[in-house]
């Protein structure tokens, strides 16, 4: 082979080299889950998700119903005994989202938030990647157990008290005592409205209310500010004195049958 024949076949090789790199690349990051919220499909990664119930969130706006997703973007949600519902929420689309960081999830006993702080971009992305597991894992452990063992309250063990399990059997921020009070307050305090719409939708029958209560009978707003502070009040002493988060941790199962589980859901998602 002369040396002009040799260095354009080296030349092609280079070329079809970079070409097959760049096309692996692509297919690389095509497949790799999107952490984007898609409010079309009803996909919001990492996020805890809130929707009105209708007539009750209509009369006390801060009362609702939640869900938790996947790092895909699917919704689960608890609606009824031994039921957890998978790819949207029950009572309607998302209104508001919190969403959750994965450096604060707790994966194999490793603080990921500590390491991603001191550590390089490279090993920021990997804790990263580590948190991500971690909160789709403890999502489908918590998912499991209340599939096969928790009955329905609306007014106790309900779809906050499922999402806050989640954060407890993955110890979200190094805590395991999440209940429904923790939840509806940082919602309502960091949860983003998907637009100023579902706020106005959310918002307007109440404030309507209070305020003709407030121009034609005084007595009328009072009873209703009195219902809020009870209902408020009892999900308060459930959540801390009823609930027991940590023997629901304690009572989920983990290491080999967890990895089953994981490797079902994925199974069923293919």
């Amino acid at each position: 082979m002369t040396n002009a024949s040799s260095s354009k076949f080296v030349c092609v090789s280079v070329r079809s080299l970079r070409v097959a790199m760049r096309s692996a690349a692509g297919r690389a990051s095509s497949s790799a889950p999107s952490m984007d919220i898609d409010l079309k499909r009803q996909s919001f990664p990492l996020c805890v998700v809130w929707c009105p119930i209708p007539v009750i969130t209509h009369l006390f706006p801060p009362i609702g119903h939640l869900g938790v997703c996947f790092s895909d973007g699917e919704i689960l949600d608890f609606l009824g005994p031994k039921f957890v519902h998978r790819g949207s929420l029950g009572f309607g689309s998302v209104a508001r989202y919190w969403r959750l960081d994965p450096k604060r999830w707790l994966a194999n006993g490793e603080d990921v938030s500590n390491e991603s702080s001191a550590a390089a971009s490279s090993a920021a992305d990997a804790a990263f990647d580590r948190g991500v597991a971690a909160h789709d894992a403890a999502v489908a452990r918590a998912s499991s157990f209340f599939s096969k063992h928790e009955h329905y309250d609306l007014f106790g063990n309900n779809c906050h008290q499922f999402v806050a399990h989640c954060l407890n059997v993955g110890a979200y921020g190094g805590k395991q005592d999440w209940n429904m009070t923790h939840l509806a307050v940082l919602v309502l305090l960091k949860g983003k409205w998907v637009n100023a719409w579902a706020c106005v939708k959310t918002w307007g029958v109440f404030c309507a209310l209070a305020a003709a209560c407030a121009a034609k009978s005084w007595p009328a707003l009072v009873a209703y500010a009195g219902a809020f502070a009870s209902l408020t009040t009892w999900f308060a002493y459930y959540s801390f004195f009823l609930a027991q988060p940590l023997r629901k941790v304690f009572a989920t199962p983990v290491a080999a049958r967890e990895g089953r589980e994981l490797r079902a859901y994925g199974d069923g998602r293919a």
